[in-house]
């Protein structure tokens, strides 16, 4: 699964467009052919413009990947506290992720339960959270890797 967090105070700032950019990334390189790739997002899309949990399948039967890079061109940001719906939604799942990469644009504790929540259904887990370098969050584990606008490639290489 591809967990995209759109909450952000600050609108449509750089971390939010850079994580949907960072979303489209994995969307465009993950191999739908052989699995299948959940999309997981508060928001309004063209098909629904009032905002709520969006999820799309992509692979052997599902939507094509495409589809789901056109969904990712309209997101729009949420408030923040809509995560815990999109938190609801994701653990729903849990039993059927294998692995889940939660692009994140924040730390606190209900972003830090899913994932912990995640860890311990057996899932691997990989969680980017896209900040401004001052405003990476102390208490995020050492294990979420931070991301900062203008510079996601090269953060990237750091997941290796």
């Amino acid at each position: 699964a591809l967990v995209l967090d759109t909450g952000s105070l600050g609108g449509e700032d750089a971390a939010f467009e850079d994580a949907v950019a960072l979303a489209a990334s994995f969307v465009y390189t993950i191999d739908t052919h052989e699995c299948l790739l959940d999309l997981l997002f508060v928001g309004g899309t063209p098909e629904a413009a009032s905002p709520g949990i969006r999820a799309y399948t992509a692979g052997r039967g599902q939507m094509q990947s495409e589809h789901m890079l056109e969904v990712l061109a309209a997101v729009a940001p949420s408030v923040p506290a809509a995560f815990a719906d999109l938190a609801r939604a994701v653990t729903a799942r849990r039993e059927s992720l294998t692995s889940v990469i939660l692009i994140l644009l924040g730390w606190d504790e209900e972003r830090g339960k899913l994932a912990a929540a995640l860890r311990a259904s057996g899932a691997e887990v990989r969680a980017l959270l896209v900040c401004a370098k001052d405003r990476r969050p102390a208490q995020a584990p050492a294990w979420v890797v931070a991301l900062h606008p203008g510079e996601i490639e090269s953060g990237l290489t750091r997941l290796r």
